[in-house]
């Protein structure tokens, strides 16, 4: 923007001033203007200093690039307007694309974060519609609470079932390694079966309170616990603490039919539960008959 207005403002093959330069304009009103020294070299001197041009054609740009700019510096000849018009068109477009680019930034950073509020107000809705008891409800806002803050929000499923099946169950040992690498029961496990093992275990979370088995209800899963403490009662009577290390459910592979519950199985803290339903235990042990005798 200077070169410009510095070219264009002293014309050299006539040697005389162009009044219709933003450099004149800038000379005129700033008190510095250029004049003509017939006394001594002969040439235009005078005018802004080099420090004020550079701070002015810095300024000029920027507003022109960020806004439409002010009119105080303005394009006066024909070769400062298309400049002008150039910079501007260049100008408008980085602006969108900053400032898109930042909206989107910003729209990721807060993206599960928003996804986890409209959850609580969805749930609190289905709540206030079904009248649903004060105490269910602390419950169940704890429990999504709390689930929410250990997966942070993380759809386990949803990612392994984008990995091949091969990765997939590398994955899930790797997600159920306290349970293996913990407990006697797999010792003996090979390779093939931990892998075959990994992919039917599920995870869950409980919060304190939560009734993991109801006394006369169906065992249908086997429960090992990873971490935390539950407490059994039978009778209205605490008859067992489970902490880390812990299994409990049923036999059932030793079974023909499903059992009853004999007493209730509830957190006491918050827990981390690795679960493997009836059907997916009896279908591994079936195929690896040496770990079953075992297991």
């Amino acid at each position: 923007w200077y070169s410009i207005g510095d070219y264009g403002v002293i014309d050299g093959l006539t040697n005389t001033i162009k009044t219709d330069s933003w450099l004149y304009q800038l000379a005129l009103s700033i008190g510095t203007p250029y004049r003509y020294n017939t006394t001594g070299s002969g040439q235009w001197e005078g005018g802004p200093s080099k420090d004020s041009l550079y701070i002015s054609s810095l300024y000029f740009t920027m507003t022109s690039l960020t806004t439409i700019g002010f009119g105080n510096i303005a394009p006066t000849t024909d070769g400062e307007k298309i400049f002008s018009v150039a910079m501007m068109m260049v100008g408008s477009l980085l602006y969108a694309t900053i400032f898109g680019n930042v909206t989107t930034i910003f729209q990721q950073m807060y993206a599960n974060t928003n996804r986890y509020h409209e959850m609580l107000n969805n749930v609190r809705d289905f709540l206030k519609l079904y009248q649903v008891p004060k105490g269910l409800s602390e419950r169940v806002m704890d429990y999504i609470v709390s689930t929410w803050s250990m997966s942070k929000g993380i759809d386990t499923e949803k990612v392994l079932s984008i990995c091949p099946k091969d990765m997939r169950a590398d994955i899930c040992v790797h997600l159920n390694r306290k349970v293996f690498n913990e407990h006697p029961a797999f010792r003996l496990a090979s390779d093939g079966c931990l892998r075959a093992l990994a992919v039917e275990f599920q995870t869950i979370h409980c919060a304190p309170g939560d009734l993991i088995y109801h006394a006369g209800e169906s065992v249908d899963a086997l429960c090992f616990v990873v971490s935390g403490s539950l407490e059994v009662i039978q009778d209205d009577e605490v008859v067992a603490i489970l902490g880390k290390g812990d299994v409990f459910g049923d036999i059932f592979w030793k079974e023909t039919s499903l059992a009853h519950a004999c007493a209730n199985v509830r957190a006491l803290t918050y827990c981390d539960l690795h679960i493997i339903k009836r059907e997916a235990l009896l279908k591994v042990l079936d195929f690896y008959t040496a770990f079953a005798n075992s297991f």
